[in-house]
């Protein structure tokens, strides 16, 4: 006899799960988690609302990378770096500089590698290949882009950058002369391979610089003798500049207890520099004196590439080998060249992809791109521990290339880390991470934009979160700035709004008129029944209730009131609500959807005038026009337990369901599986007329289903952009 058991979903707080999970009923995660989950954003009450969709902002030159500005609470700025250029733009998307190129040495191949270290108005990037670029804010409307240079004495000489000595130790070089200018210098062994990697480098022998001013042969180069060096002897005791063209640049950067740190060079990839502290620009190592610079490299067993320096409590190192600390005796102790100790605490490695800071632990994508783990201080492990936090959703991890979070909004108080994929399975979609650390809650949704359409970048600046999307936009590649919304009161993607058109210039046609009808010239395309304007000189609004073609241009229109004064000949007509709309030409020839207020009106194709025919209601200026994307909800396989064991692979049925819904106007909802019929909420509203606008619906809704299934699930959609939330669910399950 079959029996029917009640079963409720409190909360969505375990995200996405694996689908290797789909029998693991044991697990935490496996009653507050989903099979999909997709294009929520993640409530921390438990619940999920639709995502919030982005406006369009700007169209971006080509391929692009953005990055935070944060100058203060008040003034903050998202640079857009592309191929050698960089543009900077307002937190509301606004363009406050273009076209940057003087010194914008990156490449669009590079974009993804770059690391970045920001100290008041100055911004450090950072890469391997190239020099380290200085961005200066000058004001709030001007920043400019500098080769970065390390600082020298007041005479020009000696210069305040680190060396090393990159040649076997038994190399000599002899100088024959002391001092001038065109001295021959001499090595023991042909190091001198090109005039590329040597002319204009610097040397220093004994301690005392010279500047490469020619190259003889592989053996001898010609220098300037910049200070006097003190003999003509072979000397073994030399170096070059530790930085160069020739052996690359740091890739690592960040500021930390009050120093600028360099890390990661090319050439010599686990080396660590550190400036004087307060003079970020001199690092002479000196005498080794606590303010003074600093200059070790981490050694092991393998060379370690320095990726990424994090300045946390402690500094943190990540490279391709493992994770690393300097530690210091106490939470107020600076490091100094003669305390400083390299700490390895992980062994799984970085990716090329910055680490972020998210719920008190840094956040890193690990080597092989497939796992995130967080980086946090362990008092039981008296050190740090790297933790994966994507292994109940590592199915949604896929190579990321750019990592935002973003703590929360000025209307929503949720922290999510976004991540966004690169590899071939969900390259271009964002996979965002919830937590909540002291709850112990912590869950992955993946948000995706229209199909065929990615997410190129995403950053943030304070609670602004911006993207790049990748876009085929009237068949051409186009890179957009979008904006994410702080709520789902924006429910479409690359959004903007519409612009009523006014059918021409339409006039009155002749004075004296009076009564319910008006003649009229000056439209270059038919008045519309149920349009609304009004009429310049004439006190209140009139809809058009029918319309003659008089021939020649003119129209008598039919009106719902009658004229409340005579209106002069060649009075302006203005049209307030219209079916015809002007849209953005980003949207040519392209399909959108349309949302007024509560109600979404359908999709629509772009004419190639830029222009959108509404076919049931007239519009007002301000339609939300843009690209839909599809929220969905699966749960994990309904499971039910009896006096004699679970019922898991056992045919069950959904009976019904309630659920619960905030804030909704719209909601699909499918059982046995996502394969079966959807049940469409209808929100019927007592007192509706043609042409208001829906009220958003609260509440316990139920939903009854048929048929049954080994594995029974309920899958949520829409068919609407229109906002969504959903709190939880009660269930009734069939067992025979």
């Amino acid at each position: 006899m079959a029996r029917t058991l009640r079963t409720v979903l409190t909360n969505f707080s375990g995200g996405e799960l694996n689908p290797l999970l789909k029998t693991r009923t044991d697990a935490k995660a496996y009653f507050n988690g989903a099979q999909t989950l997709r294009n929520w954003y993640m409530l921390d009450t438990g619940g999920i609302m639709r995502r919030q969709g982005t406006s369009y902002k700007q169209t971006l030159t080509g391929e692009s990378r953005i990055l935070p500005f944060v100058f203060s609470d008040d003034e903050v700025a998202i640079f857009s770096l592309s191929n050698n250029r960089l543009d900077v733009f307002s937190s509301t998307g606004a363009s406050i500089q273009a076209n940057i190129t003087s010194n914008c040495n990156w490449t669009t191949a590079q974009l993804f590698e770059l690391n970045i270290a920001q100290f008041g108005d100055t911004v450090f990037i950072a890469h391997r290949d190239n020099p380290t670029v200085k961005i200066k804010r000058a004001s709030a409307s001007s920043f400019a882009a500098t080769i970065f240079a390390f600082d020298s004495h007041s005479s020009g000489y000696p210069r305040y950058q680190p060396y090393y000595k990159y040649e076997d130790s038994a190399v000599t070089l002899t100088p024959a002369a002391t001092t001038g200018s065109g001295v021959n210098v001499t090595a023991s062994s042909a190091i001198f391979d090109s005039d590329a990697n040597w002319v204009g480098k610097v040397l220093r022998i004994g301690e005392k610089e010279v500047d490469i001013t020619a190259r003889t042969n592989t053996t001898v180069v010609v220098v300037t003798v910049r200070e006097t060096l003190a003999s003509t002897s072979a000397n073994a005791e030399w170096d070059e500049q530790l930085i160069s063209s020739h052996r690359g640049y740091p890739q690592a950067i960040t500021f930390h207890d009050n120093r600028l740190w360099l890390a990661g060079i090319k050439s010599k990839p686990s080396s660590v520099n550190a400036s004087h502290v307060g003079d970020y620009f001199n690092f002479s190592v000196g005498t080794g004196l606590s303010s003074e610079g600093i200059d070790v490299a981490i050694s092991g067993d393998q060379v370690n590439e320095i990726r990424h320096l994090y300045s946390s409590s402690n500094l943190q190192i990540f490279t391709d080998g493992g994770e690393y600390i300097i530690p210091t005796s106490s939470d107020t102790a600076a490091i100094t060249p003669s305390n400083i100790v390299f700490r390895r605490q992980t062994p799984y490695g970085c990716s090329r992809t910055r680490p972020i800071l998210f719920d008190g632990a840094s956040l890193y994508t690990q080597k092989n791109g497939q796992a995130i783990r967080e980086f946090i201080y362990s008092d039981t492990e008296a050190g740090y521990i790297s933790t994966n936090i994507s292994v109940m959703a590592n199915h949604l991890i896929d190579s990321p290339k750019d990592i935002a979070m973003i703590s929360g909004s000025s209307t929503r108080p949720e922290q999510f880390a976004i991540f966004t994929n690169n590899g071939s399975t969900h390259g271009g979609k964002l996979a965002v991470f919830h937590s909540i650390r002291e709850e112990d809650i912590a869950g992955w949704t993946m948000w995706s934009t229209r199909d065929d359409d990615t997410f190129h970048s995403v950053t943030s600046a304070n609670e602004h979160l911006f993207a790049v999307c990748k876009r085929s936009l009237n068949s051409v590649v186009t890179y957009t700035l979008e904006k994410f919304a702080e709520d789902d009161s924006t429910s479409l993607d690359c959004s903007t709004a519409s612009t009523l058109n006014q059918r021409g210039t339409p006039l009155v046609k002749g004075a004296s008129q009076s009564g319910l009808t008006l003649i009229t010239d000056g439209f270059t395309s038919a008045p519309q029944i149920q349009e609304a304007f009004t009429i310049s000189g004439v006190t209140g609004t009139y809809t058009t209730t029918a319309v003659t073609n008089n021939g020649g241009g003119t129209y008598t229109l039919t009106l719902d009131a009658t004229l409340a004064s005579s209106p002069a000949d060649n009075a302006a007509l203005t049209l307030t609500k219209g079916f015809l709309h002007d849209v953005n030409a980003i949207y040519t020839s392209e399909s959108i959807n349309a949302v007024a207020g509560n109600s979404s009106l359908g999709a629509f194709t772009v004419s190639g005038g830029d222009q959108v025919t509404f076919t049931v209601d007239p519009q007002a200026t301000g339609v939300s026009i843009g690209f839909n994307y599809t929220p969905s909800l699966e749960t994990m396989p309904i499971d039910v337990e009896t006096e004699t064991g679970p019922h898991t692979g056992l045919p069950r049925r959904i009976v019904r369901c309630i659920v619960d819904i905030a804030d909704a106007l719209d909601i699909s909802l499918k059982a046995p599986n996502s394969s079966a019929t959807a049940h469409e909420l209808v929100i019927l509203q007592s007192g509706f007329t043609i042409g208001s606008d829906l009220t958003k619906q609260s509440g316990k809704k139920e939903f009854y289903f048929l048929g049954y299934d080994k594995s029974p699930t309920v899958a949520i959609t829409q068919n609407d952009p229109l906002p969504l939330k959903v709190l939880g669910m009660a269930l009734e399950v069939q067992i025979s």
